[in-house]
């Protein structure tokens, strides 16, 4: 895949339970912004939001988010972890 298709890519979300992976899920960009908004907000629910700025295996500049929600966010879950992967260009196209 050429750097000019990423445009045409959209976010993807990998989530975590307990250890359990769920399968990945297309999210929209502004989806994946209020998410990160609200995970940067919310202290009491949220003890981790990292972004890291990287490029791929296939050259494609990528930002993966990592947030990590505090025990007793989720019902009957202990651990849980939400992984965005977002192409640099989904970004800079808003």
């Amino acid at each position: 895949m050429s750097p000019t298709l990423s445009a045409t890519q959209h976010p993807t979300l990998y989530t975590q339970v307990d250890g359990v992976r769920y399968r990945p899920e297309t999210v929209t960009v502004i989806g994946v912004l209020s998410h990160i908004s609200s995970a940067r907000g919310g202290i009491e629910s949220v003890d981790a939001v990292h972004v890291y700025a990287f490029t791929g295996r296939d050259g494609i500049p990528l930002h993966v988010v990592y947030i990590h929600h505090t025990p007793g966010r989720w019902h009957d879950a202990n651990d849980v972890i939400d992984v965005y992967e977002i192409p640099t260009a989904a970004l800079t196209d808003l």
